[in-house]
């Protein structure tokens, strides 16, 4: 593929501001952030906004490829995680949250939660995960309580990205016999709520947190989906959620390790069977997107390529200790830290074992049919 066959290479002039914020950002998320400030990177960061709470719509319209084509959007992040994947975590604009609210929000519930992408750049963040069950939301214990002060939500979070810095979230949580997604806003009632950073040992622009709730006042009308279909509440709307956004991590994944290959090639290891690797995994990528396109995206197939991809990025970084001098390393923090970025993908959107399990099912379940 050449490199501006897909005019990515108007993206060229921006991702230079990612090799110096990538390192702020291992110190300070919003330094780093603020450091990025960027119209085309803004603008790529908002793809997936409904257009009229969208500050960047107009932007997008002038790009010379359309974002809205999934699989170049899919293009486009994988370019963009060649120079840095943990730079594209930090930035302002869609995220888990967004597309939960724009599946299962009313109205009233999206003017909320969007409206204020109208005003200033607005992070969120979407609570699954916590300290002593992990990823397994089928046994999550934050739960939603009804008393004579009305709803509370009470339980931890752990591993939280954009917490720090984020003005409204989602927050998976019990009620009584079901589970729900709610809409919190951290500044409503800071003395219910407290949000602890977490170092990372790579990706650190996710700015990870933990986020405890102790009887955090909640809304009715803040509770997401009471008029859906069951089909598509709790865990049915956890899974669609994660399911579109598991391309994006191999995206990322695949981008990052096409940077390191990059490198090896300017040092003359040119590492051919690691390049038709990549090569193939990029086809399989776009044909995943090409099936999100067409509305007929298949969950073994996406769980498949996550987990290919994450593991397709440490098997190139391990590579690298092998070929590169160790003086290059120590004229090259970016890459050290790009090297410690490709062993975190594995623990977003759930791990290879989760992925496995996913993809089996999903398999399964499409023979059945």
């Amino acid at each position: 593929m050449r490199k501006d066959e897909y005019h990515l290479n108007v993206l060229d002039k921006s991702l230079d501001k990612f090799y110096s914020a990538g390192l702020m950002i291992e110190d300070n998320v919003q330094e780093g952030v603020s450091h990025i400030k960027d119209d085309l990177l803004l603008t790529l960061s908002h793809t997936g906004l409904p257009d009229k709470y969208n500050p960047w719509r107009d932007s997008a319209a002038a790009l010379p490829f359309d974002m809205r084509h999934f699989p170049t959007y899919l293009r486009v992040v994988e370019y963009i995680s060649r120079s840095d994947a943990s730079c594209l975590l930090a930035l302002p604009g869609t995220s888990l949250a967004c597309r939960a609210v724009q599946m299962l929000g009313s109205d009233a519930q999206q003017e909320l939660f969007f409206s204020r992408f109208l005003t200033q750049p607005s992070w969120t963040f979407f609570a699954v995960s916590e300290p002593e069950i992990g990823s397994d939301a089928a046994s999550i214990t934050t739960r939603l309580d009804s008393g004579k002060q009305g709803l509370t939500l009470t339980g931890s979070k752990m591993f939280i990205g954009g917490a720090q810095i984020a003005s409204i979230g989602l927050v998976f949580a019990r009620h009584g016999d079901r589970t729900r997604l709610i809409m919190v806003e951290p500044k409503q009632a800071p003395e219910a709520i407290a949000i602890e950073p977490l170092a990372a040992y790579g990706l650190a622009g996710a700015g990870l947190s933990r986020i405890t709730f102790d009887a955090f006042p909640v809304r009715s009308e803040h509770i997401l989906g009471l008029t859906t279909s069951p089909l598509r509440q709790g865990m049915n709307a956890l899974t669609q959620v994660f399911e579109k956004h598991r391309p994006l991590v191999a995206a990322m994944a695949l981008g990052t390790a096409r940077g390191f290959l990059e490198t090896l090639a300017r040092e003359n290891s040119h590492e051919n069977d690691l390049w038709r690797q990549y090569h193939s995994l990029h086809d399989r990528l776009m044909e995943v997107g090409e099936h999100f396109q067409q509305q007929r995206s298949r969950v073994w197939q996406t769980s498949q390529i996550k987990r290919q991809a994450t593991a397709f990025v440490e098997r190139v970084a391990h590579r690298l200790p092998h070929v590169l001098p160790t003086e290059y390393w120590v004229n090259q923090p970016a890459l050290m830290k790009r090297y410690r970025d490709a062993f975190a993908f594995e623990y977003m959107e759930g791990t290879s074992h989760i992925q496995l399990l996913n993809g089996w099912r999903g398999f399964l379940a499409g023979k059945e049919q």
